[in-house]
């Protein structure tokens, strides 16, 4: 679970953004809010789902993307010699783009123990890095990196806390203290937080999978059959979702891999169709997912994506969720994360989008809602319903969105800003 993400100096994100998942003390939507207890007795309050609007290019798909950077640069293995290939600076300024990334991450993880991991790092080695946990309520240190130059470059010590007797580690530069207990350091304590982030459990999905779509079809059908119970919610909402498909009907299909002695497991994935003789159902019939429409491809493995992290329990985060689907229909996903029927475990979902429909008042609150706007200087700058003085839980947020009262939307130009006396 999620509490807040800080990034800076990352693509758009110029000075440091904060993105929060804790709940405010409004009482409204209780639906929406979930009260977690930490081992430490500590109850905290927290959102189930949060949106992200804002214009094309305004920073709300870095904002996810970082999220993704952050845990891929914590399961990466690099050797000595490697560059840090998830550096990735706000440019357009000539200080910050040679400043160090920084991102910090507060979240609840291994033994039901709140964490705040920071990192900071640039190409070539990483500068930073502190992990602290709160097993009574107040933080305590599990290590920290001091960089001492006197010693080899490309070697740096890290200091254990009190947990582990304030040893020490030596890591690569660019290597972060966190993966190498993933990698070469196994342990009973840390080896696990790392796996936090190297589970199903923490989610970056970018929706527009029909870029992967035989990948992510075999990943959701590989998911679908080891939980034959999600096939067969997710054959119901098919149903109720007016695609007139009846359900899938899965089998595997492994096929020798050409470069591995072992098999690769494939899934053969078809689509059930009535059959009707003058508009009488005489029996059904199949069709290949491959032959299904766009949208129909997408809902198989989105939804089946998200009924499986819905059992699961976790962090879920997609960019532009409404992709190929209707408005209606993505807002019922949505609606599933804010069901105690259907997410038992307190899934928390993240996502941006477009579409309007979500602004809505009587599924959101005002602290789910963020936006994403670039200021004079194109830096990314987040802010939430939350920050406005006059806004209230029943504010229409669709219409004060639309009128520009909350920015995050593109401020276009007439027609004749671009065609001078009708030419081009």
């Amino acid at each position: 679970m999620i509490l807040e993400f800080e990034v800076e100096n990352y693509r758009s994100i110029k000075d440091k953004q904060v993105f929060s998942m804790v709940a405010e003390s409004s009482k409204s939507k209780p639906d929406n809010v979930f009260e977690h207890q930490l081992a430490s007795g500590e109850t905290i309050r927290l959102l189930k789902a949060a949106v992200i609007y804002g214009a094309n290019a305004s920073g709300k798909s870095n904002l996810l993307k970082a999220f993704d950077t952050f845990r891929r640069f914590i399961l990466a293995k690099l050797s000595i010699n490697d560059s840090i290939e998830f550096y990735d600076p706000f440019l357009f300024d000539t200080t910050s783009k040679n400043k160090p990334t920084h991102f910090n991450l507060t979240f609840i993880g291994e033994g039901n123990y709140k964490y705040r991991y920071a990192i900071a790092f640039n190409n070539e080695e990483v500068f930073t890095e502190n992990l602290d946990y709160y097993p009574k309520g107040k933080p305590q240190n599990l290590f920290k990196r001091p960089i001492d130059k006197s010693k080899d470059k490309n070697i740096h010590t890290a200091k254990l806390g009190q947990l582990k007797k304030n040893k020490t580690l030596k890591v690569f530069k660019n290597q972060l203290v966190l993966s190498k207990f993933g990698f070469d350091e196994p342990d009973e304590f840390f080896s696990p937080i790392y796996l936090y982030f190297n589970t199903s459990r923490f989610s970056v999905l970018n929706a527009k999978v029909e870029n992967n779509f035989e990948k992510f079809k075999n990943s959701t059908a590989a998911a679908l059959m080891e939980n034959k119970e999600i096939l067969v919610y997710l054959n119901k909402l098919f149903q109720i979702s007016d695609t007139k498909i009846d359900g899938f009907t899965i089998t595997e299909n492994s096929e020798q891999d050409k470069n591995l002695s072992a098999k690769k497991k494939k899934y053969d994935t078809v689509a059930n169709h009535a059959i009707f003789d003058n508009k009488d159902k005489r029996g059904t019939t199949s069709l290949p997912l491959e032959q299904e429409s766009k949208g129909s491809k997408i809902l198989f493995n989105l939804g089946g994506d998200m009924l499986y992290k819905l059992k699961l329990g976790g962090v879920y985060i997609i960019d532009e969720i409404d992709t190929s689907l209707h408005p209606k229909l993505a807002k019922y996903l949505i609606q599933l994360f804010q069901n105690k029927t259907s997410n038992p475990k307190n899934t928390q979902i993240i996502f941006s989008t477009h579409e309007t429909a979500f602004l809505d008042k009587d599924l959101f609150r005002k602290d789910q809602i963020w936006f994403t706007e670039k200021n004079d200087y194109g830096e990314t700058e987040l802010f939430s319903t939350q920050d406005f003085d006059k806004v209230r839980e029943d504010t229409p947020f669709d219409k004060w969105y639309l009128a520009g009262k909350f920015g995050g939307i593109p401020d276009i130009q007439s027609v004749e800003s671009i065609f001078d006396n009708g030419t081009p």
